[in-house]
């Protein structure tokens, strides 16, 4: 029971912060479940299940703003690196996933930070798209970490913010069907996994996204982004720290 509330906390708590922008929800919920006891394949697991359940809701409020054809080429893309980071997940064990996880989540904060040269939005490629599909992909079956490539890529594509945030939901929801079909057809995703915490930590997921919706329209984008990319680092520098 305690692992239960206390993961129902973890999720719920990083739900808050991706439904205020868009994403975030996994990059805080893998390394504070990780440090919290849980398995890496059931915080994949998880974090996959909980960001297509919130995305269904922001692609379907913001389905005019959707891009299709940057999804399409993120989604497909992702299909390959999804596949070879189940193969990876299988092979490696956990003690090495979880300062990677560490490692990464610093990483994407680090890099959320930098500046943009450019304020002018401009269209991704084709081959940015479909690779940054792939690696995200690769990190969603590994780590369930599948946001920040795409995230990334958007930002410094200085996409108007409703086109940024239609288009991750769009595309979450894509890369984030894959990966849990792959997981289950490589039988990665065991019943322990769906009975009875997913029903709850889908709840808490719910529960913070419409949170995260409602502080969203009181605080200034520039504080949040701020308290977002101090506390992934922070995040991730613990779990790299005792993983």
């Amino acid at each position: 029971m305690a692992m239960l509330i206390l993961g129902a906390l973890c999720i719920g708590i990083a739900s808050v912060i991706g439904g205020a922008t868009g994403f975030g929800t996994a990059l805080i919920a893998t390394p504070v479940m990780l440090m919290a006891g849980f398995d890496v394949a059931e915080v994949v697991f998880v974090n996959l299940v909980a960001g297509l359940v919130t995305r269904l809701s922001a692609a379907y409020q913001l389905r005019s703003q959707i891009n299709w054809g940057r999804v399409a080429l993120l989604g497909a893309g992702s299909l390959p690196g999804a596949w070879l980071g189940a193969v990876t997940l299988s092979l490696l064990p956990e003690q090495f996933l979880k300062p990677a996880a560490g490692a990464l989540v610093m990483m994407c904060g680090v890099a959320m930070a930098l500046p943009v040269r450019t304020e002018t939005p401009r269209t991704p490629s084709t081959p940015a798209l479909a690779l940054t599909g792939a690696v995200g992909g690769y990190l969603g079956t590994t780590t369930s970490l599948n946001g920040p490539p795409p995230v990334l890529l958007l930002m410094r594509a200085r996409l108007p913010p409703l086109s940024f945030i239609a288009d991750l939901a769009g595309y979450f929801i894509v890369a984030n069907v894959i990966a849990l079909a792959i997981l289950w057809f490589r039988d990665e995703v065991t019943e322990s996994m769906i009975w009875p915490r997913l029903p709850v930590f889908v709840l808490a997921a719910l529960m913070g996204n419409l949170i995260g919706l409602a502080i969203a329209r009181r605080l200034s984008p520039g504080v949040f982004r701020s308290a977002v990319i101090v506390l992934v680092i922070a995040a991730g520098a613990v779990t790299l720290t005792v993983g």
